[in-house]
């Protein structure tokens, strides 16, 4: 057996670094600068000078012969290739035109010849896909000397058309390093092979797989868990999170951190430009945004999405995704209405005044939830702390039902408790800490329905009452009146900037995990669905009429008294 080369021993870095030198017009490299910067760079710097003439001159015929060795390459592609040796998983999520397909697959080929023999797979999301997008991409990456030579040998295989990509679906590059028996092999698969017979992925290693186009959660976590091991692969996701928030992108996404950020004159606000998973090792997270693409005319497609919702810009221009695509609140997403636990007003200044309100959803078997909200004195409403929360576990996980309903199914949170009313009443009030409610809702089905006791009938409701634990009942109005209340609490415009006067009235803390999956995950397609109970938690509150009550007004005493 021969060395084995790893793929964290290779350079990943290729091409030439872009400045912001030049520009494309109408496809056309051309210098950016003006003729009086480029006299006086002549004067003070002749060797850039020199370079940049060059490089204009010789740059686009390099490109065509060899566009992995002469191509540019954009900033935030060398910041992938940076991190490429210390981070096993690579996630690209990339606006429209943003060059994330191409930056792939000519790091494939990069890969290919700098590996001895390397063992390469590129996978899409059916064969034809594979064949109109990821195996043309490779072709058009491959260097020109390649294509000329002999196509097919005993060691080599480039065999390619238009219309079926490359023979049996490998492209065998000729040895490129000294002492290689073989050329390395870049080998295309696809999704619905996996969905049709688990079992095609097994047995093999990589150096490197390539997902274009989101994949299925299972094919992922298998494909990271065991194909790269022998070989220290590496693992490069890229595209487009049209979907919105899917089980994949809670995965890799839910807690990132976020390593740097840049401000969006679009969107008016600062936006990730890189982000470290919390929940997958060794993963990194990077946006392309449209506008770094300089291959790209960003004014048309700024004319095309500047009026479009913000979830379709986030996604569509800067690869954030949103929210879950069927979902019942269009306008809620984490971009917009979570805000990091100490910059909520209250929180950071103990002294601005609030209302607060504590709901409740209690369960048979499964835990109660409850949240707690704060009214400030412009009608601004926080959620602002949850049960259970993420210390507990997920509450519920998206799941598709064998009908296609995006239905989930239950989390580890939502295992019984074995707790009884007095347990609930001491818990919440320790989570509390002596804050001032003002007001307790509960579900006005569950809290009064009758359940026996030793000493008879009695309902939640009553006996919370005679534990100092006062709550009363939501108005009960029709579910959808209080799905219209949310979404009214939601309701901006989201195609202008947001403005102390252009902006949503419902926030909520990121430490409100379980909420905001449920915000996000909610599509009432079933009443069995799993999402529901904190969903229906704002809603008790939203048909309540939560107010600011300044001083002077009927004030809640103890336990929820007036």
């Amino acid at each position: 057996m021969g060395k084995i080369t790893y793929a964290d021993e290779i350079d990943a870095r290729f091409g030439v670094p872009w400045t912001d030198d030049f520009k494309y017009v109408k496809g056309e490299l051309q210098c950016a600068l003006s003729d009086e910067e480029i006299d006086k760079l002549t004067v003070q710097d002749p060797v850039r000078a020199e370079t940049l003439t060059r490089l204009l001159l010789d740059q686009p015929n390099s490109e065509k012969e060899d566009p992995v060795e002469w191509g540019w390459t954009l900033p935030g592609w060398r910041r992938v290739m940076d991190n490429w040796k210390d981070n096993k998983i690579h996630v690209v999520l990339g606006g429209n035109r943003s060059s994330k397909t191409t930056f792939a697959s000519r790091l494939l080929v990069h890969m290919a010849q700098t590996i001895p023999e390397a063992e390469i797979r590129s996978l899409h999301v059916s064969e034809e896909r594979s064949i109109s997008d990821a195996q043309r991409y490779i072709w058009e990456a491959l260097p020109m000397r390649y294509k000329r030579a002999k196509k097919k040998s005993e060691n080599h295989s480039l065999q390619y058309t238009q219309k079926n990509g490359f023979n049996s679906a490998k492209a065998i590059l000729p040895p490129t390093t000294p002492g290689a028996e073989r050329g390395s092999t870049i080998s295309f698969n696809n999704y619905r092979q996996y969905q049709a017979d688990p079992q095609i992925f097994e047995g093999w290693s990589a150096h490197c797989i390539h997902m274009d186009e989101e994949a299925p959660e299972s094919i992922f976590e298998t494909l990271v868990g065991g194909r790269t091991v022998d070989y220290h692969g590496r693992v490069l996701l890229t595209f487009t999170t049209l979907q919105g928030w899917t089980p994949l992108i809670n995965s890799l996404l839910k807690g990132a951190e976020t390593v740097e950020s840049r401000y969006s004159e679009l969107m008016g606000r600062e936006l990730p430009v890189e982000q470290i998973s919390t929940n997958w090792p060794d993963c990194r997270i990077y946006y392309f945004w449209s506008e770094m693409s300089p291959f790209v005319d960003y004014s048309e497609l700024i004319r095309t999405y500047s009026k479009q919702p913000q979830e379709v810009k986030l996604a569509r221009l800067y690869g954030i995704p949103s929210k879950a695509m069927e979902g019942r609140f269009p306008k809620f997403n984490r971009d917009t209405n979570v805000v990091p636990h100490e910059r909520i007003p209250f929180i950071a200044d103990p002294t601005v005044r609030t209302t607060r309100y504590f709901v409740c959803d209690p369960g048979g078997s499964k835990p109660w939830v409850a949240i707690w909200a704060a009214v400030l004195e412009d009608g601004t409403i926080y959620v602002y702390r949850e049960f259970p929360d993420s210390s507990m576990g997920q509450w519920a996980l998206p799941h598709v039902n064998g009908l296609g309903k995006s239905v989930g199914k239950p989390g580890p949170a939502q295992r019984p408790l074995g707790w009884g009313y007095a347990a609930y009443k001491e818990h919440f009030e320790a989570l509390e800490q002596g804050e001032d409610i003002f007001e307790r809702i509960v579900d006005p089905r569950m809290g009064a329905a009758t359940v026996r006791e030793k000493e008879g009938e009695s309902n939640i409701i009553n006996t919370m009452a005679n534990l100092d634990f006062v709550m009363r009942p939501a108005p009960g109005v029709e579910v959808e009146a209080g799905i219209a209340k949310i979404n009214d609490a939601l309701a901006w415009d989201d195609t202008e900037p947001m403005t102390e006067k252009n902006r949503p009235k419902l926030f909520v803390s990121d430490r409100c995990d379980n909420f905001i999956s449920s915000m996000l995950e909610y599509t009432g397609s079933s009443r069995q669905e799993h999402f529901k109970d904190f969903v229906d938690t704002i809603r008790y509150l939203m048909v309540s009429g939560p107010d600011y009550i300044g001083g002077g007004s009927l004030m809640c005493t103890g336990g929820g008294g007036y």
